[in-house]
């Protein structure tokens, strides 16, 4: 193995380990079965939501998300702990657009 290549390793192999120990926020999600990887997205647009509009973004439960009959999808967003009022129902279109983000009462 020439000097090239074995800095080239040692390199890649840092950045792996790097990137392995960074720090990923969980995202927890209530439901009987695993996600589908289109659910999977809307979650991820629904969370990006609530850290855009709220300052808890770092303490959710999704349930799981919901197909509309007019197709748009619906996800509730709960607050933890859970709190009145702390939850949201936020409604994502077919373009990943979101279209409303209802705060709780």
């Amino acid at each position: 193995m020439t000097t090239i290549a074995k800095k080239l390793a040692i390199a890649i192999a840092a950045t792996s380990l790097l990137v392995g120990c960074a720090h990923h926020a969980a995202t927890r999600v209530k439901a009987t079965r695993p996600l589908t990887a289109e659910e999977t997205h809307i979650v991820e647009i629904a969370r990006r939501a609530v850290a855009t509009n709220d300052a808890w973004a770092d303490r959710l439960e999704f349930e799981l998300p919901q197909r509309t009959v007019g197709g748009e999808w619906s996800v509730l967003v709960w607050r933890l702990p859970p709190t009145p009022g702390g939850f949201r129902v936020i409604t994502i279109d077919e373009k990943d657009r979101v279209t409303r983000y209802h705060r709780g009462y």
